[in-house]
């Protein structure tokens, strides 16, 4: 299908004048849920704790939920199981507390964490304790607070600080910098039992949540009566907007965070972020994408991000991260085409239509709202400010907003206006790139005025740039084209056009330095004096398939790859943290605000380059089983662990202790492995038949910007089977010599009476060791034909049968090397079923699941050689691999499969796209993939039911299918 890219052009900045004050839109931030699959945790969290290398331990309804970046575990706690409270300290010691539990977790001598009771240390008439309420790290231990006791816990033993009534109000604990608070019904006091000057200001009044605030002073959160900053033994009240928050709402937890602000956490409302000046900046609840508003307990991770522990799962909340983002939650809908800034507000042309934002206070409470324009159709695609005027384009022609009306263009009509670029030589003229080619619209008076469309231009103009007088335009399908237009036009003269390359999805691009052209994966300068294009090593790094390019104001280079990609002096930062599948538009403000508008709604990225942060941590073995069962990873200390001659399958999982978005992992088997493999996601290796021997396993992070972090390893042997063993080979001479022995002792008493009997013995022995050894290598056949079958599914589709896209990946390295070698052309289509969907939406997907099928069984029949390869590339996709077949072959070769297709009266036709070549130096397989890519792309964008090649016109069959839909 065709890409919905609008692409910025020279002067990014001059589309977001501003005229009039500047709107404060506040995204939200990006919050991402947890629920573990582990089928004895609960829904419900009662708290949340990090231990200093990162991983987090939740205090869960099931227990305490272990998680280290990548996996999760569960610790059951005493005879209920719930864990009510969590705490750890910088030693990475865990202290937890549950119902009539205390205790603490400690790694058996497997490695694997379990619960320890204190309970057993208390005097039997302490030991029904009830809830542990809350529990906080000491100098000397840990502090376990329950409804009635306040217990110590050294290390060794646990005594009674305080005992407290046994009804509500119930006493509170707060741990603020080096000192722990003690709220009691008297007021406030330490942990040590000095008071607290002022302290008996809050006798009898609750207090909830206390945390620190500049430069000594404490934050304090009184139940019922709201926010107070508490210094010098004096209360003064605090965030009057915030302070009606939280005495209606009712406080629980809170956190300082690095940059100042503080996190409120609340029973009934959320959570809030609070400014240090006091003033509001975020209320995050079920409002604004978080699952439940009570919010038990909170922590902060390494990343900077905020873990809540709810009522109802765990959120991770991105509050330290540069990027938020409008989307419905905004009142923003669809996907987001382009982004201005017109006359102080925000508009964005989305699928669903245009929309402004209705700006907001400083306090951000009612900030980021979003609101469609009225009389505008859905599919805007473009906007430019100009003046009193905001001219949208969309796929019913040009819209001019003005205030809070809008017309159509009339002469223009409704057709689809792609692009809106204003002209740096005439300040009255308007570039539209169109569906139908280049035209142009003129400011006259309070009205505008359609000029007409410039003649030879190709269709699908999606990008503009004019310089010196010239315009260079990236349309669709041709490529690069190069417009001159006459003086006084368009009354007089025609214009010149000139293809300066006809590469599919050429994009000029306008930046400080010049004009940039992307070509599919490279990237060029545009000279303009002579029209050409020119390698420059100075943008080297910015090759990469992307159809945006924008120059922000620091000076930064942004592409719309996936994920997005930032550039600057030689360096490249991936936002990995971007969930939109595809950004369609970047728009940077000249105040350092840069706009990403795609599928997943609007980001809001606010911040300078990103530079070298936090390094990586070295990861963790988490977990390493042999043959589905777990082995000791934690005891071994310097001893390399041994391996018993059954590891044919050694799974070894590995825990970050980070949990920052698009981590990799690179892993390296010595001596069997010559370097680093290549980064995969998945969090876990697997090594099958290993030879006897020693090893060392090696693995580390990498970050996608390509950093990489400090490596684990483990060393470990394996041990041959025992019939190759030293001690079974010498067993086995000594028998032998024995057997001599006996045979000459017994030849040499009576050679002639015992000569048979010595025979039939010997021959029973040989029976006896050659069925033996028969048996053995019978039971070695099994093993191995069981893993060649098991090695033989996992390389096919489980639905049609025919190879899946591993083993077409498999087989394209192999055919792709052995065609460099020898020279020879190697082919290569894409198919894709015609109405597919339409099929399955009409008939169900049982018919659509017996068509894939068929066409499955047709295909794999259709091929006459051994080397060809029919695989199910994905959904209603299939990948043929023709070896040794040059283009003209492969094409014949897809028609006939296409006319087989047709033929099979299965209700659907098929589209095809064909490539093929020998492979030269410098090429890349992925170059073979992405031409056939290209054609099924026209063959598709062109009619379907036909066969193209990525250039030359394609072979076109009549479809007889009657059905509906794409």
């Amino acid at each position: 299908m065709v890409s919905r890219t609008v692409v910025l052009v020279a002067g990014a900045l001059a589309l977001l004048p501003c005229t009039g004050a500047r709107a404060v839109e506040h995204g939200f931030p990006q919050i991402q849920h947890y629920s573990p699959s582990l089928p004895e945790a609960e829904v419900q969290n009662f708290g949340i704790a990090r231990a200093p290398d990162g991983t987090l331990y939740i205090a869960n309804g099931g227990g305490i939920l272990v998680h280290d970046g990548a996996w999760w575990r569960l610790v059951e706690i005493g005879a209920a199981h719930t864990a009510i409270s969590v705490a750890t300290d910088a030693a990475g010691r865990v202290a937890v507390g549950g119902v009539d539990e205390i205790g603490y977790l400690k790694a058996d001598t497997g490695g694997a964490l379990r619960y320890v009771s204190l309970a057993g240390l208390l005097p039997p008439d302490q030991r029904k304790m009830g809830q542990v309420m809350r529990i906080l790290p000491t100098p000397e231990g840990f502090a376990f607070l329950t409804t009635r006791w306040l217990l110590l816990w050294d290390g060794k033993t646990v005594r009674t600080l305080a005992t407290y009534p046994d009804d509500r109000p119930y006493t509170a604990i707060f741990p603020i910098r080096e000192t722990i608070y003690v709220w009691t019904r008297d007021g406030l006091s330490r942990l040590d039992g000095l008071p607290v000057p002022g302290g008996e200001l809050f006798r009898g009044r609750r207090i909830d949540l206390i945390l620190p605030a500049d430069p000594d002073a404490l934050l304090i959160s009184v139940r019922g009566e709201g926010l107070f900053l508490f210094q010098d033994g004096r209360a003064e009240p605090f965030a009057p907007e915030a302070s009606r928050w939280a005495a209606e709402n009712k406080l629980l937890e809170g956190e300082r965070l690095d940059d100042g602000r503080w996190v409120l956490g609340s029973v009934l409302g959320g959570a809030l972020l609070l400014r240090p000046d006091g003033s509001v900046d975020q209320v995050i609840g079920t409002g604004t994408g978080l699952a439940d508003d009570f919010v038990s307990g909170m922590t902060v991770d390494l990343e900077g991000s905020l873990w809540l522990a709810l009522n109802n799962g765990l959120a991770r909340v991105e509050v330290a991260s540069r990027l938020s983002v409008l989307d419905v939650r905004s009142g923003l809908k669809g996907s987001v085409y382009h982004v201005a800034r017109h006359r102080g507000e925000l508009w964005a042309a989305t699928s669903a239509g245009v929309f402004r934002s209705e700006g907001g206070s400083e306090s951000g409470s009612e900030s980021g709202r979003m609101r469609a324009v009225p009389g505008v159709p859905a599919s805007g695609w473009s906007l430019l400010s100009q003046g009193d005027d905001l001219l949208a384009g969309t796929a019913f022609g040009i819209h001019v907003i003005r205030g809070e009306a809008s017309h159509l263009l009339p002469d223009l009509g409704q057709r689809t206006a792609y692009l809106l670029v204003p002209s740096p030589s005439d300040p009255h003229r308007v570039w539209v790139g169109m569906e139908e080619g280049l035209a142009a619209i003129r400011k006259e008076g309070s009205g505008w005025r359609y000029e007409g469309m410039v003649e030879g231009v190709p269709r699908g103009v999606r990008a503009i740039v004019e310089s010196g007088g010239v315009l260079w335009c990236g349309t669709e399908l041709d490529g690069l084209v190069r417009v001159e237009l006459p003086k006084g036009w368009p009354v007089s003269g025609s214009p010149r056009v000139r293809p300066l390359v006809d590469s599919f999805g050429a994009r000029p691009h306008a930046v400080s330095g010049g004009i940039l052209v992307s070509l599919e994966d490279r990237v060029l300068r545009l000279d303009e004096a002579n029209g050409r294009l020119v390698e420059d090593p100075a943008i080297a790094e910015l090759a990469g398939r992307f159809s945006v390019l924008v120059e922000d104001a620091q000076g930064n280079l942004w592409r719309n790859t996936r994920p997005v990609s930032v550039v600057k002096e030689g360096r490249r930062e991936m936002l990995v943290e971007v969930p939109a599948r595809g950004i369609e538009t970047i728009v940077a403000e000249p105040d350092g605000v840069v706009w990403l508008g795609g599928d997943g709604g609007l980001f809001r990225y606010e911040g300078s380059f990103r530079g070298a942060g936090r390094p990586l941590s070295a990861p963790r073995l988490s977990r390493v089983t042999v043959a589905g069962k777990d082995i000791d990873i934690a005891g071994m200390g310097s001893r390399a662990p041994v391996l018993g001659s059954d590891a044919r399958r050694l799974r070894i999982e590995v825990a970050p202790l980070s949990f920052r978005a698009g981590l990799r992992y690179q892993t390296r088997l010595d001596p069997l492995d010559s370097g680093w493999g290549s980064p995969a996601a998945e969090p876990f290796a697997e090594l099958t038949r290993l030879p006897p021997g020693a090893y060392t396993f090696r693995v580390r992070t990498v970050a996608p910007s390509g950093e990489t972090g400090p490596e684990t390893s483990w060393s470990f042997r394996v041990l041959p089977p025992w019939y190759r063993t030293s001690w079974a080979l010498i067993l086995a001479v000594l028998l032998a010599l024995a057997g001599v022995s006996g045979y000459a002792r017994l030849r040499s008493r009576s050679l002639s009476r015992r000569a048979a009997d010595l025979e039939a013995r010997v021959a029973d022995q040989t029976r006896e060791l050659r069925r033996t050894l028969d048996e053995l290598q019978r039971a070695h056949d099994e093993l191995e034909v069981a893993n060649e079958r098991l090695e033989d599914l996992s390389l096919k589709d489980a639905l049609t049968g025919v190879a899946n896209r591993r083993r077409l990946q498999l087989v394209l390295e192999d055919e792709w090397s052995r065609s460099r070698r020898s020279r020879s052309p190697l082919a290569f289509a894409l198919l894709d079923l015609d109405h597919f969907k339409a099929l399955n939406d009409t008939r169900g997907h049982a018919e659509g699941d017996r068509c894939l099928q068929m066409v499955a069984r047709f295909l794999s029949g259709s091929l006459g050689r051994h080397s060809d390869l029919v695989a199910r590339y994905g959904g209603e996709e299939f990948a043929i691999l023709l070896p040794e077949t040059d283009l003209d072959g492969a094409l014949l070769v897809a028609e006939q499969l296409r006319q087989g297709i047709q033929g099979l009266d299965i209700r659907v036709t098929a589209s095809l796209g064909v490539a093929s070549l020998v492979p030269a130096p410098g090429q890349r397989l992925e170059d073979l993939i992405e031409a056939a890519d290209r054609a099924l792309y026209r063959a598709k964008t062109g009619g379907r039911n036909r066969v193209c090649a990525a250039s030359g016109p394609c072979q076109v069959g009549s479809s007889k299918v009657a059905t509906t839909g794409a």
